[in-house]
């Protein structure tokens, strides 16, 4: 049994819900699981309040025995080959059926909000005030924190597609993000293979 599975019995959980690269975003009832602690002086995260620490790229848990799997603003710190690695392996800890859920920035809507100019929401940083499309290229260039710049912003319809070719059915695809900012992050709900009716996207985690 994984320490992850092992974390679920101890604390009654009927279900593996695994809330990864939390930061300071824990969800009650899931398993919130960060790689690192926080830092005075990083300005992208409000703290790291995780239950389990752990690499996400090698999670002790039982193979198909986790329920949902959630990431926001997670996957474009990753190089693009290694996000598809991450969709093949994510794929073989899922129950059939299982949900993929993901929230990250739209590379075209960023590129909108960069088009706008002075006219588009901007965020203040150490840097200045800067366009909230700019920021997603690139992530925290500030902090010299390797671990919060971006390394690859994906498309809604790339995205989707290589959850597609990795063997998910794609339940919901919108720009509804939840929990970052509407119409310029993408919001992704993907099942695992052996899926059966697509259901609407879980509200417990609204």
């Amino acid at each position: 049994m994984g320490i992850i599975n092992q974390y679920a019995l101890d604390n009654g959980l009927s279900e593996i819900n695994l809330n990864l690269g939390c930061g300071g975003r824990p969800i009650t009832g899931w398993i919130n699981i960060d790689n690192y602690d926080y830092q005075d002086g990083d300005h992208s995260r409000s703290g790291s309040d995780y239950d389990i620490k752990m690499d996400l790229r090698q999670l002790d848990v039982a193979p198909a025995t986790v329920d949902k799997i959630l990431l926001v603003h997670v996957l474009e710190h990753f190089v693009r080959w290694e996000t598809l690695d991450l969709l093949q392996y994510f794929r073989t800890l899922l129950r059939p059926k299982g949900q993929l859920i993901v929230e990250m920035p739209d590379f075209w809507k960023c590129i909108e909000l960069v088009l706008r100019g002075k006219d588009a929401p901007h965020m203040s940083t150490p840097l200045g005030p800067m366009n909230m499309g700019m920021t997603q290229f690139y992530g925290n260039q500030w902090d010299r924190l390797d671990y919060e710049t971006h390394r690859y912003v994906w498309g809604i319809d790339e995205f989707t597609s290589a959850l597609t070719e990795a063997g998910y059915a794609v339940l919901l695809a919108s720009h509804e993000a939840q929990w970052h900012l509407k119409g310029r992050d993408m919001l992704v709900v993907a099942e695992a293979p052996s899926a059966t009716a697509a259901g609407p996207l879980d509200k417990s985690i609204a």
